[in-house]
């Protein structure tokens, strides 16, 4: 019986983690990622998901909670407690870039967004990657598009709002890895 029970626990973690295992993925080039976008550009959204990050190998988790209405992005980063660490505000006409943080993170926090992104404005690239999902999803449940230093991975798909969307998106460069699992998506 105790062996029983050990052999299916030992096939149900394996189950679970074999698809993040398996990189096979179809690899588009920025160019043809680009090219396959809609016209139509997306008025407002909000997006509930959960977050991790790891910097050579060690790692945070957290919720975002993403909503972009006039032309203004709010971002509330959250710790896996429900407190607000951040608050990121992006003015997309201006491509400027607001950062709040909790009283007693601001510098180390400031120092950790210029490490994942370099410059803050690359955080409208991110924005690009995330609300605009590859079409070739719909045909795919994993796909990798290289842009200069980053590897964004999606994977997984679901249908929510009648529109295909990612499971997972997951952002690598050099020794940094943020994922973001959608949880939900308003469009």
């Amino acid at each position: 019986m105790r062996l029983t029970l050990v052999t299916l626990f030992i096939l149900l973690l394996t189950a679970c983690s074999l698809p993040y295992l398996n990189r096979d993925a179809e690899i588009l080039s920025y160019d043809e990622y680009k090219n396959a976008l809609p016209a139509k550009k997306t008025e407002n959204f909000n997006l509930k998901g959960k977050l991790s990050l790891f910097i050579n190998k060690k790692g945070q988790a957290g919720k975002v909670l993403w909503g972009f209405e006039n032309n203004k992005d709010t971002i509330h980063i959250l710790n896996p407690f429900n407190t607000k660490i951040a608050e990121i505000i992006l003015f997309a006409p201006e491509k400027k870039v607001v950062l709040k943080f909790s009283k007693n993170n601001n510098k180390d926090s400031e120092e950790l967004i210029s490490k994942i992104f370099g410059k803050k404005e690359n955080i409208f690239l991110l924005k690009e990657f995330i609300i605009n999902p590859p079409l070739q999803l719909s045909n795919n449940k994993s796909i990798k598009i290289k842009y200069k230093d980053w590897n964004i991975y999606y994977q997984g798909n679901k249908v929510i709002r009648d529109r295909i969307l990612p499971n997972t998106i997951e952002f690598e460069k050099d020794n940094i890895s943020l994922k973001i699992f959608i949880v939900d998506w308003i469009l």
